[in-house]
């Protein structure tokens, strides 16, 4: 079976577990804040000037599973989320799974999954600090769905080297969750390890695990001039 990775997903999750608590730098540098009417805005780190709240980006890949299919199938996901007010955020996104494997005996038998969905979710909540980031979304609506071929391969009396194929599709409106931990080693850049989940009404669920890129719009520019500046002029960068 051909994954994205050679390892066990626990294993990938567990490894970047650990690499995250081991690699957390010791060094402190100095954050200032940019209030504009009270509200903080921006902060001054590392001689960068980030805005607070920036919509993001996570581009994930991963292993899943499913309640009625019986295969560790890997898939790509791709969010945007937008900011709308606090911590809350507008989430964007659509996911694609698939999973092909060949069997010979007793038979030739070929499977092949395919899924696909968009969806959409008004409360997304991410709480962040200059390292690290946690994003839960608890509820949202997916639309999409897809089909399982187990297409046979046969020698009969009447037909030869024919195939019949058996096609379950799954379409539909669904529900769907997740999960993210964010190892950021820059403010607007980081890494994560995602759970998702997803369910609709015929009882069928995915649920995965993802590794993911995480991506901020927050930069702003270098701080070229001293903290006082920019906070007697907020609205600069």
């Amino acid at each position: 079976m051909k994954h994205f990775f050679q390892i066990n997903p626990v294993s990938i999750f567990f490894i970047f577990s650990i690499s995250i608590f081991s690699s957390l730098k010791s060094q402190v540098l100095k954050i200032d804040t940019i209030y504009i009417d009270s509200v903080p805005k921006k902060i001054l780190y590392d001689n960068k000037i980030y805005k607070l709240n920036a919509g993001f980006t996570n581009i994930g890949v991963g292993y899943y599973l499913s309640n009625n299919i019986n295969y560790l199938m890997k898939g790509l996901s791709v969010d945007l989320n937008f900011h709308t007010f606090k911590e809350c955020f507008i989430q964007v996104g659509l996911t694609r799974i698939t999973h092909r494997e060949e069997f010979f005996y007793p038979q030739r038998k070929d499977i092949i999954v395919s899924y696909f969905t968009l969806h959409l979710s008004p409360w997304v909540i991410k709480m962040d600090n200059i390292h690290s980031a946690f994003i839960i979304n608890p509820i949202g609506i997916a639309y999409g769905g897809g089909y399982k071929d187990e297409i046979y391969h046969y020698e009969g009396v009447i037909a030869k080297d024919s195939t019949y194929t058996i096609q379950n599709n799954y379409f539909g409106l669904n529900l769907y969750s997740s999960i993210q931990f964010v190892y950021k080693p820059k403010y607007d850049l980081g890494i994560s390890t995602d759970i998702y989940a997803e369910y609709n009404q015929n009882n069928f669920m995915i649920v995965g695990l993802k590794l993911s890129l995480y991506l901020s719009a927050a930069f702003k520019g270098y701080q070229t001039k001293p903290a006082w500046y920019y906070k007697k002029n907020p609205d600069k960068y």
